[in-house]
């Protein structure tokens, strides 16, 4: 299925312009100049034999000299011809802002520019991406199908093929956690996960005897609900700080002026979705703290008779069973 795929990719590709003559910064010696051209060549004539691993090789100790958006755009390219399109992509996406940036002051860049982007939208559809949020990611450690991710990479699109995907964290205190989730070619999908929230088996408390004090269930089900309310809160700051980045990467791509590229509908969809999940968790997060504070201040001793209560706590929230004669 890969070399299907791979094959209908790079059969799209050849209909785009034919791929640029390097071009260095105007920085570099006439002797480096002469080795990135020569590799930049070698690489060429590989990638038209099809060793495309070998040229590889050529096309980045070409670009390792000039650091010429070119050159990385046939690393690119050659990784398509592998069917390796998570990291096509990622090449292409990072020809496509070197190239944006040069072409400012060097128009010649502008073809290496337009082909990266052209060839960006082509592989959309082939990849999804998934955005990874904690509630808590102070100290915690987190995987991506197995690839550990650094706090830098936390809140951000990554791209993965399309298909499971799974995410592991563990948090600084508290158990290791799991999710799995599936994607789809195109999709953007964001998955929160928030270490320390975990369901637990009911604990029952003994039946109380005739006029003894019972309540103190319902404080501490008043504590579980504060907290549940604090993580809330923690998720509406984690979604609104990922919609506010995402608004300031549209600001930056379009002058400043409204987006009316269609290559952006998604990015503009994944934001209005975030803000929607912000206000939610700010709002559950506020009646959650103030439905505990209240749970706490009320939930104190008072008369009962032949009362057994006992507090459940699961994945939903907190309540608290009571029974008996009253």
């Amino acid at each position: 299925m890969r070399r299907s795929l791979a094959a209908i990719v790079t059969a799209a590709l050849l209909a785009l312009p034919a791929s640029p003559a390097l071009a260095g910064p105007p920085a570099a010696s006439t002797g480096s100049a002469a080795a990135a051209q020569k590799a930049f060549d070698a690489g060429q004539d590989l990638y038209d034999k099809g060793q495309h691993e070998e040229a590889i090789a050529q096309f980045r100790e070409a670009y390792t000299i000039t650091k010429s958006p070119n050159a990385r755009l046939m690393v690119a390219r050659s990784l398509l011809a592998l069917g390796k399109l998570v990291e096509a992509y990622e090449e292409l996406s990072a020809t496509k802002i070197e190239a944006a940036t040069l072409a400012e002051q060097q128009p010649k860049y502008e073809r290496a520019r337009d082909s990266a982007s052209a060839e960006l939208a082509a592989l959309e559809p082939k990849v999804a991406k998934v955005i990874v949020a904690l509630a808590q990611p102070e100290g915690a450690r987190v995987t991506l199908n197995g690839t550990a991710l650094s706090a830098e990479r936390l809140g951000v699109a990554i791209v993965v093929l399309p298909g499971k995907v799974v995410v592991e964290v563990e948090p600084a205190q508290g158990a290791r956690m799991q999710r799995e989730e599936t994607v789809v070619g195109g999709q953007t999908k964001t998955i929160f996960v928030a270490p320390g929230v975990a369901a637990a088996k009911p604990e029952p408390i003994a039946p109380a005897p005739a006029e003894s004090t019972t309540g103190g269930g319902v404080r501490i089900a008043g504590y579980v609900v504060a907290g549940l309310g604090v993580v809330g809160l923690g998720v509406f700051g984690v979604t609104t700080a990922m919609a506010q980045s995402k608004y300031d990467g549209l600001v930056a791509d379009c002058g400043g002026k409204r987006c009316a590229d269609p290559r952006y509908a998604d990015v503009i969809d994944e934001g209005k979705r975030l803000d929607t999940i912000a206000l939610g968790s700010l709002v559950g997060g506020a009646v959650g703290v103030a439905a505990g504070a209240l749970m706490i201040a009320l939930g104190g001793p008072k008369a009962a008779k032949k009362a057994d209560a006992r507090v459940v706590v699961g994945p939903a929230g907190a309540f608290v069973e009571v029974g008996g004669a009253f």
